[in-house]
């Protein structure tokens, strides 16, 4: 098991619902898979470094997960297809 540090960028005009329905699927997906989620933070609204989609603030979200590694490219292929996320990164701790 590989520990990583994963965060997110979500839209400024987006609900928190939308925010609570990302972070769901984060947590579900690494439960599943019998991962863990060690450390959640919400770093909330800040100013991008260059507009992305013609929005110039973001929600951040930063989580600590415990993951095998070859379930980090799954989730990570499912960050990518969610199109309600700006951008993503994943770091191997």
């Amino acid at each position: 098991m590989n520990t990583y540090e994963l965060t997110i960028v979500i839209p400024e005009d987006k609900d928190g619902k939308e925010v609570a329905r990302i972070t769901k699927v984060i947590t579900d997906f690494a439960k599943k898979t019998d991962g863990e989620v060690n450390k959640q933070e919400s770093w909330g609204a800040k100013h991008l470094a260059y507009p992305i989609k013609k929005l110039a603030i973001g929600q951040y979200e930063h989580f600590v997960i415990t993951l095998e590694p070859a379930q980090q490219v799954v989730l990570e292929k499912m960050l990518h297809m969610d199109e309600s996320l700006l951008r993503y990164m994943f770091v191997r701790v």
